[in-house]
């Protein structure tokens, strides 16, 4: 559908078309993330590990990062060519992960419409969708929560280094296999954050090279 609207875009159609679709179409569209997300705000094409989302406040990252999850949770194309079962949610702390990841007005349930979406166990720090897919909260405060489980993506949000880090710890300790950063970072700290993330891309690389929604046997 986006490939469409940017044709239509491209063509200077686009007002007339929507306006050829029924009420119901429109209110579809006019909800669709595939319609109203900006090019920065939608996964990078290609075979790719990291993603860094970085911007001010109202920025949409948030959003970005919940939509993100969406697809990835129910496999959605592009996002995922199936459904990931296990993934990791980072905040800098567990406040952070409910308040703003998960019940946020661009959080994942607010992002999910009423049929798909997934059961939120706060004494658990789980999330349960339909499908079977799970995400659990982690926060950077706690990094020795992240050893052990394995996950097939995460979703890192904060304000800059220690949800970096802690992403970083669960994507070589868990051997993740793709991952999502949305964060402020001042602008003197873009380039030492920007050579971390190569960093931990290379070690990505290095453990694995399975992409998002895919089995490794495969």
């Amino acid at each position: 559908m986006r490939a469409a609207f940017l044709a239509c875009v491209a063509r200077g159609t686009l007002e007339a078309d929507i306006a050829r679709l029924t009420p119901g179409e429109q209110r579809y569209l006019l909800d669709s993330w595939e319609f109203n997300a900006r090019d920065d705000q939608w996964p990078p094409d290609g075979d790719w590990l990291t993603w860094l989302v970085m911007g001010g406040r109202g920025a949409g990252k948030t959003r970005a990062g919940a939509e993100w999850v969406r697809g990835v949770a129910l496999g959605l194309p592009p996002f995922a060519e199936a459904p990931v079962e296990r993934i990791a949610l980072i905040g800098e702390t567990f406040a952070d992960v409910r308040e703003v990841m998960i019940e946020g007005p661009s959080g994942i349930l607010r992002v999910h419409g009423r049929e798909r979406r997934p059961e939120w166990l706060p004494a658990r720090r789980l999330l349960v969708w339909d499908n079977g897919v799970r995400a659990q909260a982690f926060s950077s405060e706690d990094p020795e929560g992240l050893r052990g489980p394995q996950f097939g993506a995460a979703w890192g949000d904060g304000k800059g280094w220690r949800t970096i880090v802690a992403s970083s710890a669960l994507a070589i300790l868990g051997v993740l296999q793709t991952a999502d950063w949305t964060t402020i970072v001042q602008p003197q700290q873009v380039g030492p954050v920007m050579v971390g993330i190569g960093a931990v891309g290379a070690l990505l690389r290095f453990f694995t090279t399975t992409p998002v929604g895919t089995s490794s046997n495969s």
